[in-house]
C-alpha cells in the first residue's frame, strides 16, 4: 500500500509523546508499506536529526518542507514574530492567555504548500494519505477530489479548550469565538473519509456532537525496554516537556497544591522529584513552593529506563485530550502510577489495579503517601498495569490495528 503521512512534527528523536506515536507506528508498518512522510521543518528537526532517522528509515521517504518556503509568507512571518513578543512580555496577560489556549499557530494553507502536497501526491501516486495533529486538520481543504483521506485526531481541541478555559470567565467574543472553533473542527473532520481517535474516549465523543464519516480507535504505540519492578529508588518522577501546556498546568497543581501537604523531610518518603523533559528551567521551578522537596530538572534524557525504572511516576494532567503515553511508559518501566482520571482517560487502567487515581490535591497527597510507604501496594500495582500493558497495548497489537484501518477505509464494506 502506498501512503502518505502528513504530520507537523519530524519523529525524531523521540521528545514527545506525540512523536513517539507517530514514529512507532511508521516503524511498525513500513516494512509492508510504501510510506511518505511530510513534515514542517523548523528549529526542532534539526538537519541532523533528519540525517539519522533517514538512516533508520532507509526505505522511507522523507519529505521536509522547508522553513525558508514558510518564512515568506506574511501572516507566518507576523505571527512568529508577535508570539514570540506576548510570549516573553505579556506571557501573564489574561487576554493572551485565552488567545494562546484557542488559536493555534503557524500552519498554514498557502498556495505553496498546496503546491508543495499536490507535487508529491502526483509523484507518489498514493492510495491513502493521513494526517496527523490537529494543526494540520485543515490539509483536507487543498487535496484533490477522490484521493482517500483519514485524519488521526491525537487530541480533541474542542475538548482541551473546554477544559483550559474552565477557570477563564469569558466575554461574549471569546465564547463566540470557542463555539466557533469547535464546530469548525466538527466540519472539517466530516471532510476525510474516516477520522482515527488515539482512545475510545475521544472516539465517542467525536460521535456525541455529530461527525458522520467512520470512526476508529488506533491507540499511539510505544517502545520502551519493559522491565520488572524491584525496590523503590526513593525518587518520584515526572516525564512532559513544556511545549504541552498541560503539563505545565499539572507540575504547576502539583508543585503547588499537592507538595506542600507532604512532610518530604519524614522518614521513607522520597529523597526527590525528577523532573524529565525539555525546557524546564530554574526560574520555572523556583516560583513554586517547593517545599522541602528537592527537584532534579534532568532535561531530555535518552534512557528514560534508567530514571524511570523503580522511582514512583506521577501524571498530575487536569486537562487536554488524547492519551497519556507516559502512562504506558511507567507501566513498561515498572514504576508505579499515581495519576488524575484525566491522566489516565481512554487507557484501561483501574484505580488500585493499576494505578492510583486522585483528582484533588488531598487526595493526589494521600495516594503519593501510600505508595512511598507501601511495598505491597507498590508491586501490585506494577504487576497490574503489566499485565494490561503486555496484553493490549504492545506496538505489534497496535500497529496491527492501525494496518486493518487503512485497509477499511480503502475498501469499506
Amino acid at each position: 500500500m502506498k501512503v502518505i503521512i502528513a504530520s507537523i512534527v519530524l519523529p525524531y528523536p523521540l521528545t514527545s509523546g506525540g512523536a513517539q506515536g507517530v514514529f512507532n507506528m511508521i516503524e511498525e508498518l513500513r516494512n509492508d508499506n510504501d510510506i511518505t512522510l511530510i513534515f514542517p521543518e523548523n528549529a526542532d528537526n534539526t538537519r541532523t536529526a533528519m540525517r539519522e532517522l533517514q538512516q533508520l528509515w532507509p526505505d522511507v521517504d522523507l519529505r521536509p518542507y522547508p522553513y525558508q518556503r514558510q518564512l515568506i509568507h506574511p501572516r507566518f512571518f507576523f505571527d512568529k514574530a508577535r508570539r514570540a513578543f506576548n510570549l516573553k512580555f505579556r506571557a501573564d496577560n489574561r487576554r493572551f492567555q485565552i488567545d494562546r489556549i484557542l488559536q493555534h499557530y503557524g500552519y498554514y494553507m498557502t498556495g505553496d504548500f498546496k503546491r508543495f502536497i499536490n507535487s508529491i501526491i502526483n509523484e507518489k501516486k498514493p492510495d491513502l494519505f493521513q494526517v496527523e495533529f490537529y494543526q494540520y486538520l485543515k490539509i483536507a481543504d487543498i487535496l484533490p477530489k477522490g484521493l482517500k483521506k483519514i485524519f488521526i485526531h491525537h487530541e480533541l481541541r474542542f475538548v482541551r479548550n473546554d477544559r483550559f478555559l474552565q477557570p477563564y470567565s469569558l466575554s461574549r467574543k471569546e465564547a463566540r469565538l470557542q463555539k466557533f472553533i469547535k464546530m469548525e473542527e466538527i466540519r472539517d473532520c466530516n471532510k476525510y473519509d474516516a477520522v482515527v481517535t488515539v482512545t475510545d474516549v475521544d472516539r465517542q465523543q467525536l460521535a456525541n456532537v455529530g461527525l458522520t464519516v467512520p470512526l476508529y480507535t488506533s491507540t499511539l504505540a510505544i517502545n520502551t525496554p519493559t522491565l520488572d519492578y524491584n525496590k523503590w529508588n526513593r525518587r518520584v518522577v515526572f516525564v512532559g516537556g513544556t511545549s504541552h501546556t498541560p503539563n505545565l498546568e499539572g507540575m504547576e497543581w502539583f508543585l503547588n497544591k499537592v507538595a506542600p501537604r507532604i512532610n518530604w523531610k519524614k522518614g521513607g518518603l522520597a529523597r526527590s522529584l525528577d523532573i524529565v523533559g525539555k525546557g524546564w528551567d530554574e526560574r520555572w521551578v523556583h516560583h513554586v513552593n517547593l517545599s522541602n522537596v528537592k527537584v532534579n530538572l534532568l532535561g531530555f534524557v535518552e534512557r528514560l529506563d534508567m530514571v524511570a525504572n523503580n522511582s514512583i511516576m506521577i501524571v498530575p494532567i487536569l486537562s487536554g485530550s488524547g492519551m497519556r503515553m507516559k502512562i504506558l511508559e511507567a507501566a513498561a518501566l515498572g514504576a508505579p502510577i499515581i495519576t488524575t482520571s484525566v491522566g489516565v482517560e481512554g487507557i484501561e487502567f483501574s484505580h488500585g489495579e493499576a494505578c492510583l487515581i486522585a483528582d484533588t490535591p488531598e487526595q493526589f497527597a494521600e495516594a503519593l503517601r501510600r505508595v512511598m510507604r507501601d511495598d505491597q501496594l507498590r508491586q501490585r500495582l506494577t504487576a497490574g498495569a503489566r499485565r494490561i500493558y503486555d496484553e493490549k497495548y504492545s506496538r505489534k497489537v497496535l500497529a496491527q490495528r492501525r494496518q486493518s484501518i487503512w485497509e477499511a477505509v480503502l475498501n469499506p464494506s
